[in-house]
């Protein structure tokens, strides 16, 4: 239970640097080093000519779940090449592994998010070998046409499925009460209503400022389906449109949110009360829904005392927008690499070597194993995935899936501590919208972004 509750907080700390709105896992320790058992117009598609023997370097996360870290063993005892594996703590992540890479050192393999705003902080156009012409890209459907990939090229292997958000539910709670899944805001709002008077004691939904990441997934799935093939979050990327535009999602999702608080659909701690708080007051029947995403399954078998049957019964999952259902997502850092470029030959070839492994020769054992969904084209789906895990991607596959709005948008980390402002009474909508919109174009003009 207690490597189940550090992997929590692990997948928590990601998200809340990925989703931006942004998987099991191990300790948060950064010296864990140990050995385990091309610019735009050149793409590595040539044999890689890898020597065993040769030694290479992975930056990885420290979340990495038990599957991926065989999966690296795996690679070792095929190919013979050695590789030494360098711990990021997920606890600080981003900082960490961009504070390395400042300094000049560079791993052979790196383990990173794939969102576009995250790849250009690492200057992948002078730093990371370009893999568009691998054979991965063309059998995993339309993922890289949102990940790794920046002005038509591709610099990252995706492994593992997104990161699903939505509205976890309590069923039993949803029964006593009488009410459906909401699709849209108004219907959230006529849900928490009909909680209130029909299921008293239980709190319609759990917030989670204690933990401060969760409070910003709500808002987000509310402006979800403003976002279609990210064409509102490129428009924000590129200073055609604004968080504080009349009318825009984003205010009218905050929006909706302080309605939501004003009419007492949180819990009374909103602001201090921590995720694992809100995921035991699910599983407890306390709580009818929690804004999360599909990593925190574990964290719901955890708080039912590791009993998954149970969570499968009793906590369902539905996508929602603003005004019509649509599931929102993002593409995982967990099992997401790139290749920066060495200048070694041996080390370089054995790390393009390691991106085929990941997703050819070990990619169906590493599935197996983790029991999770393959985002690479024929790979089998593995057995003993749950019925849960499978509401989701239903979710998912129904569509419309949307990326979140800030997946390619910098400078909106700090909206997380403005709607926990919101939450005990010390800003406005309008007010958020007003110092997000601020963050971005700071961040933005910092980046030389085109159009600011």
């Amino acid at each position: 239970m207690r490597w189940m509750l550090r992997a929590i907080v692990a997948i928590a700390l990601l998200v809340a640097a990925a989703f931006t709105v942004t998987a099991c896992g191990s300790s948060d320790d950064s010296s864990d080093t140990n050995s385990t058992a091309g610019s735009v117009a050149t793409v590595d598609t040539e044999p890689t000519g890898a020597k065993p023997g040769t030694k290479i370097t992975l930056w990885h996360n420290s979340a990495d779940p038990p599957a991926l870290r065989q999966l690296y063993r795996d690679f070792e005892a095929d190919t013979g090449i050695e590789l030494e594996t360098v711990a990021n703590p997920s606890a600080g992540f981003e900082d960490t592994t961009l504070t390395r890479w400042a300094s000049g050192s560079r791993p052979d393999v790196l383990e990173y998010h794939p969102t576009v705003t995250n790849l250009l902080a690492l200057n992948p156009r002078a730093n990371l070998r370009d893999l568009s012409g691998e054979a991965y890209i063309a059998k995993s459907g339309d993922l890289y046409r949102s990940a790794a990939t920046v002005d038509g090229a591709t610099y990252g292997a995706v492994i593992g499925f997104p990161q699903v958000f939505g509205m976890f539910y309590n069923k039993t709670v949803f029964e006593r009460a009488g009410v459906e899944p909401p699709q849209n805001a108004a219907e959230l709002v006529a849900a928490c209503e009909a909680i209130l008077a029909r299921a008293p004691g239980v709190t319609p939904i759990a917030e989670s400022g204690g933990s401060q990441w969760p409070v910003q997934v709500l808002p987000t799935l509310l402006m979800g389906d403003a976002n279609p093939d990210n064409t509102w979050g490129q428009e924000l990327r590129a200073n055609r449109a604004h968080l504080d535009d009349d009318g825009s999602p984003f205010t009218r999702a905050m929006e909706t949110y302080k309605q939501l608080k004003d009419d007492g659909c949180f819990n009374r701690d909103a602001a201090s009360a921590t995720v694992e708080n809100s995921v035991r007051g699910l599983v407890e029947g306390k709580v009818a829904m929690v804004a999360l995403h599909s990593d925190m399954i574990p964290a719901m078998v955890a708080a039912a005392g590791g009993d998954a049957a149970r969570v499968d019964r009793e906590i369902g999952f539905f996508a929602i927008g603003g005004e019509a259902a649509a599931a929102t997502y993002i593409p995982s850092p967990i099992g997401s690499y790139y290749l920066p470029r060495t200048g070694d030959g041996d080390r370089e070839a054995a790390a393009l070597e390691f991106i085929r492994y990941v997703t050819d020769r070990g990619y169906g054992r590493y599935i197996e194993a983790a029991r999770a969904f393959p985002v690479i084209e024929g790979t089998p789906e593995p057995a003993g995935i749950s019925a849960l895990a499978r509401e989701v991607k239903a979710a998912y596959d129904r569509g419309p899936a949307n990326i979140a709005y800030a997946a390619d948008v910098p400078g909106v980390g700090g909206v997380m501590v403005l709607i926990n402002k919101l939450l005990i009474g010390e800003v406005e909508p309008a007010e958020i919208s007003e110092q997000t919109q601020k963050s971005i174009e700071q961040a933005a003009k910092a980046a030389k972004l085109e159009g600011w």
